[in-house]
């Protein structure tokens, strides 16, 4: 069976998380370049006998990866194992096919997630494209509260955080993570406190790259 998260609201993706917590206790992480582990766990069982309980984290990102949870859904959904799609940055098509096999979707979407695409502002920070950058943040500045903006950019840049820590390949060194991570913090705060213009303090941390 199938539970899916869509969404970067932060206080919404705890509820979701929580929820999936009470299931049991996440036997595999599944991520783009373990999508080959996937389709074993549909008929697998734990060491004990138990169900097994997979986290597919962020896969449809990748089109390779994507394509092979897209063939793998209908299995997955009669499986008696449980599978939890964790797609932050899901599009409309994306969590209208993820609904179709899911038991239930959780929908941490914020509420202007589902009009300008301010994913691909996040995806290109994460690449280090510092021209697709500016094109998408001259495209969305405007069109999106810079709330929302700050949101998707902070799970996208503490997931790519979480990678670099545990060692993977990334365009950006521990050190300029723990820098932009203490940035986005601190603009936040700032801003909250009537201090900083979030807006500003955004557009400096992208071109920063």
């Amino acid at each position: 069976m199938i539970y899916t998260i869509v969404g970067t609201d932060i206080d919404k993706r705890e509820v979701a998380l929580a929820a999936c917590a009470k299931m049991g206790e996440v036997t595999n992480h599944i991520y783009s370049e373990h999508i080959a582990l996937l389709e074993p766990l549909i008929s697998a069982t734990s060491l004990f006998g138990d169900k097994v309980i997979a986290h597919i984290i962020q896969v449809m990102d990748v089109a390779s990866s994507r394509d092979e949870l897209i063939r793998l859904l209908g299995e997955m959904k009669e499986s008696k194992n449980i599978f939890i799609i964790d797609e932050p940055f899901a599009d409309v098509n994306r969590v209208k096919r993820l609904e179709k096999y899911s038991e239930k979707v959780f929908d941490a979407r914020l509420e202007k997630e589902k009009g300008v695409d301010v994913f691909m502002l996040c995806t290109l920070f994460a690449r280090r494209d510092k021209k697709g950058v500016w094109v998408e943040w001259m495209h969305v500045r405007d069109k999106e509260s810079p709330e929302a903006i700050h949101g998707a950019l902070w799970w996208k840049f503490s997931t790519m955080w979480q990678d670099v820590r545990a060692g993977k390949p990334s365009k950006f060194t521990l050190q300029e993570c723990e820098s932009i991570g203490r940035q986005l913090v601190t603009s936040s705060i700032e801003a909250h406190r009537g201090n900083k213009d979030l807006k500003v303090e955004l557009e400096a941390i992208l071109l920063s790259i």
